[in-house]
C-alpha cells in the first residue's frame, strides 16, 4: 500500500465515490457534513478540488454516479441532488428531486446496466428511481417489506443489507415493480450493514457493523440458495463498515483499521493482501475509514476517513490486473477495433464484454453492434502464452460520440478479471 496523496480541507467526512470522464480523467467524490467535494485525481499524487456542492447539513451523505451525473442523498432531508459532471472540472448542481417521495435517505445505489437508482433507508422504504433521462427521474417502485439499509443491484437482482433483521437478502428485480424474495440468510454479526456482489454473480460479501462484526463471503451462484463460505476479520476487536468487490479482491473500509484489502479468490480461505491505517484510533469505535472506492480504471483506490479526509492509495496487488485488456482509447466509426488480452494463464477460456449490460448474458459470435443492450464482444480460447486477440467488424455510425467501458475475463483454474478499458468513439 502506497499513499499517493491526502487531502483534508473540511472538518468531517463520510462516504466516498468516484467518476471517470469519457476522456479517461479520474475524479474522487467525497461527502462532508455540509456538502460534497469533487477532486481531479488523474495524477493521483496531485489531486485538486474542482468543485463543492453545498447540501443539507448531515453526518450521513452518500453519492453514486450514472451517465455524466452524480446523485447525492443525505439523512438531512431535501431529496436527491443531481450534479452535472459533463464538465467535471466545474461540477454544477442541476436540480434537487425526490423530496416529495422521502424525507431522509441513508444510502444510494446504482444499477449501471438498467439506469436505476435505489434510494435506501428512507422513511418511506427503499425507493427505486428510473434515471434513463438523467435529469428527469421518475419513481418506479418501492420496497417496504423490510428496512433496507443498503443494497447492490445488478443483472436483474438486488442484494439487500437488512441491518435490523441481520439478514442478507436477494430480490428478483427483473420485472419491476414486482420484487419477489429469492433467498435470505442471517449474517454472522446479525447487523448487516452493506453487501456487494462480484461482476459475474458468483460471490457476494457482507459487512456487520458491530464489535467483532466480520466480512461475510457467500456463494450466490444459485441466487435462490445463498451459501456461507467463510467469515473474515483483521481484528476481532474492530468494526467493519463497507465492502466493494473488484475481481477477486474485497476492498473494505474498516473504521479504526483503515483500508483493508482481502483476497477472496478462494472464498473458503480469505487472505489479507494489505492494510493501510488512515487514523490513530484503535479498538471498535465508529471513527476512521468510512468509505472506499476501488473502481477507478487506473487501479487507484480512494478512502474517506471521518476525521482525516481523502486518501488516494496505490495498491501493489489488485488481483484484477492479472489480466491486461489492451486496446485504443479512441476509435473511429467505419473502422474496426482490435482488443487483446494478455497474461500468464496458459490455455483457458476467455471473453471480452461490455461492463454495462442488461442481464449478464454473454452472446457468442455477435457482430460489433453498439446499439444492443447486451454484453458480448467475443469468446475463445487463449494460446499457451496467455494471449488472445479479437478484431471487431465495422464500428457503426451509432457509436459516434459515445464511450464504452469494456472488461475481459479468463476462466481457467480460477476466474481472473481484467482492468477496465475505456474506448471513446469518434
Amino acid at each position: 500500500m502506497t499513499l499517493r496523496a491526502r487531502v483534508d480541507s473540511y472538518s468531517q467526512y463520510n462516504s466516498v465515490w468516484g467518476y471517470t470522464a469519457p476522456d479517461g480523467r479520474e475524479y474522487a467524490i467525497i461527502g462532508t457534513t455540509t456538502g460534497t467535494a469533487f477532486y481531479n485525481c488523474t495524477n493521483p499524487s496531485a489531486p485538486y478540488l474542482t468543485g463543492f456542492i453545498a447540501g443539507p447539513v448531515s453526518v450521513w451523505r452518500e453519492m453514486k454516479c450514472w451517465d455524466q451525473y452524480c446523485y447525492i442523498v443525505t439523512e438531512g432531508g431535501g431529496g436527491m441532488q443531481i450534479v452535472n459532471l459533463v464538465n467535471p472540472e466545474a461540477p454544477a448542481l442541476h436540480s434537487t428531486w425526490g423530496a416529495n417521495f422521502w424525507t431522509n435517505a441513508h444510502t444510494i445505489s446504482v444499477d449501471q446496466d438498467a439506469g436505476l437508482l435505489y434510494v435506501n433507508g428512507t422513511n418511506a422504504g427503499m425507493r427505486i428511481v428510473n434515471v434513463a433521462n438523467p435529469t428527469s427521474p421518475t419513481l418506479l417502485a418501492t420496497y417496504t417489506t423490510n428496512y433496507a439499509h443498503d443494497c447492490h443491484p445488478q443483472h436483474g437482482l438486488a442484494h439487500l443489507a437488512e441491518i435490523y433483521n441481520g439478514r442478507y437478502r436477494i430480490l428478483d428485480v427483473d420485472s419491476l415493480p414486482s420484487m419477489p424474495s429469492l433467498d435470505s440468510i442471517v449474517t454472522q454479526g446479525q447487523f448487516t450493514h452493506n453487501v456487494w456482489a462480484n461482476a459475474i454473480d458468483t460471490i457476494a460479501c457482507t459487512t456487520d457493523e458491530n464489535q467483532g462484526g466480520k466480512l461475510g463471503i457467500y456463494d450466490i451462484s444459485n441466487p435462490s440458495n445463498i451459501v456461507l463460505r467463510s467469515n473474515y476479520t483483521i481484528n476481532s476487536n474492530s468494526t467493519i463498515h463497507n465492502v466493494h468487490l473488484r475481481g477477486n479482491r474485497a476492498h473494505c473500509s474498516w473504521y479504526t483499521q483503515g483500508y483493508v484489502c482481502v483476497d477472496i479468490s478462494d472464498p473458503a480461505a480469505p487472505a489479507l493482501i494489505g492494510n493501510y491505517d488512515t487514523n490513530s484510533q484503535t479498538g471498535n469505535g465508529y471513527e476512521g475509514a468510512w468509505g472506499c472506492y476501488p473502481f477507478a480504471p487506473s487501479g487507484i483506490v480512494y478512502i474517506s476517513d471521518i476525521g482525516n479526509g481523502l486518501y488516494v492509495l496505490e495498491v501493489d496487488d489488485l488481483g484484477t490486473d492479472s489480466v491486461l485488456l489492451d486496446g485504443p482509447a479512441l476509435a473511429s466509426t467505419g473502422a474496426s477495433v482490435t482488443l487483446s488480452l494478455h497474461g500468464g494463464f496458459g490455455d483457458s477460456n476467455w471473453i471480452i464484454y461490455w461492463s454495462r449490460n442488461t442481464n449478464g448474458t454473454v452472446i457468442n459470435g455477435q457482430p460489433f453492434d453498439i446499439g444492443t443492450p447486451y454484453t458480448l464482444l467475443a469468446t475463445g480460447i487463449t494460446d499457451f502464452d496467455g494471449d488472445a486477440t479479437w478484431t471487431s467488424g465495422t464500428v457503426p455510425p451509432s457509436a459516434s460520440g459515445r464511450t464504452f467501458h469494456l472488461e475481459g475475463r479468463v476462466d481457467g483454474a480460477q476466474t481472473l478479471d481484467s482492468n477496465v478499458l475505456t474506448i471513446s468513439f469518434l
